[in-house]
């Protein structure tokens, strides 16, 4: 066998340029100049539904008011799944619209990516796309993707995840021009986020965070921007939280999800995504729930790879410490993030989610299968998951 002398394992970096976005209050009022500067004249609106929030009405007359045709699809449900994509560009086919609009969190933003891409490649199976994509012909089709959570950065990332209904797994699809064409991320619509959403698409944010943070694959350009996303979600989250009227704090996590994104985008996910992924997959699970409740396990068993990063997370989370070993420091980290979860009032468990010990072998081999684990700071195999799995049930 020969011997590996490169330095490094990911010795070339890739940092990936994120869409034009506006921020701000109100900036969802600008939904129609913004799908008409991009070529927008009638569009396909990607929703959840948000029903009894007002906002999918509330855009759709923005658009309307703009001169923008819209047609509805709200079908979309949590982990979006490979026939809601294919049912959204029939529906986009059928209308005869010139581009897409995407409402809500990650589910939103991801089944109208997919479906973008299924336009592009003529109708063909979104499944067929699974893993990393570089299109011939780039997709050109128009998106607006509008946020109403604290925590999907799907807004800013060329990565879609959509679930292989057949097979109960998630799929991550890269393609380079799957990006949405634009964003609009508007604190007063997520303002309306309930406090336990609140929580867990804030803790999927701290998760990106984290993750890029430490991940293997070193970007250095992606590291202040989870850095600050840790320190706003550290100083905001329980208050948004605690308060959901709270207008400083949800601005700040506003931007806390956005710099969380763009770090992601760059630096990829570690384990708490694969195992995230598999939980969405097999069991249909709330992808920022099981994040919420992976986090501090598995930065527990990755620490030892890493502490000085963790050491640093513990500084942007607002430890003092001085007079600390690294080590130390990083341990204080630790104690921050379960104290952070805890306050959030995440008392659920991977078995609250319907997960059962014969669930665990195949949501390893899964978890073992994502780009996510390749990439994570320690080392992990299908036995480390696994025990890392039962550690969250």
């Amino acid at each position: 066998m020969a011997i590996n002398i490169n330095r490094d394992e990911f010795p070339l970096k890739l940092y990936h340029a994120t869409p034009r976005a506006m921020v701000g209050w109100g900036s969802y009022q600008m939904a129609g100049e913004e799908a008409k500067k991009i070529g927008i004249k009638h569009a396909l609106l990607v929703t959840s539904g948000l029903k009894g929030t007002g906002i999918v009405e509330e855009i759709k007359g923005v658009l309307n008011y703009a001169g923008v045709e819209v047609t509805i699809y709200d079908k979309v449900t949590s982990n979006p799944k490979d026939y809601e994509v294919h049912d959204a560009y029939k529906l986009y086919k059928e209308a005869q619209c010139d581009g897409y609009v995407s409402v809500g969190g990650g589910s939103s933003h991801d089944c109208c990516k997919g479906a973008r891409i299924v336009d592009s490649q003529n109708g063909r199976s979104i499944r067929e796309f699974y893993g990393m994509n570089e299109f011939a012909e780039p997709i050109n089709i128009p998106h607006l993707a509008i946020t109403t959570t604290c925590g999907t950065g799907a807004e800013t990332t060329y990565a879609t995840v959509i679930t292989d209904t057949d097979r109960k797994y998630k799929l991550l699809i890269f393609e380079p021009s799957a990006y949405a064409t634009r964003a609009i991320v508007d604190p007063a619509l997520i303002r309306t986020l309930p406090p336990k959403l609140t929580a867990f698409t804030g803790i999927d944010a701290l998760c990106h965070a984290v993750e890029a943070y430490t991940s293997r694959l070193n970007v250095v350009a992606s590291w202040g921007f989870a850095l600050h996303a840790i320190q706003l979600i550290g100083k905001n989250l329980r208050e948004a939280f605690g308060n959901g009227n709270n207008a400083e704090a949800r601005e700040n996590m506003a931007w806390a999800q956005y710099c969380a994104g763009h770090a992601i985008n760059s630096a990829g996910a570690c384990v708490v995504h694969a195992i995230a992924h598999s939980l969405g997959g097999l069991l249909d699970a709330p992808h920022g729930l099981c994040n919420s409740i992976g986090l501090v396990p598995v930065q527990r068993y990755n620490m030892v790879a890493c502490p000085e990063r963790y050491a640093d997370i513990g500084r942007a989370l607002g430890v003092d410490t001085t007079g600390m070993t690294t080590v130390q420091a990083a341990e204080r980290a630790l104690e921050e993030l379960d104290k952070l979860i805890k306050d959030l009032e995440v008392t659920e468990r991977f078995t609250d989610l319907g997960l059962e010990e014969q669930h665990i072998d195949t949501l390893a081999d899964y978890a073992c299968t994502d780009f996510a684990s390749n990439i994570n700071p320690r080392t992990v195999d299908k036995e480390v998951i696994k025990d890392l799995i039962r550690q969250c049930m």
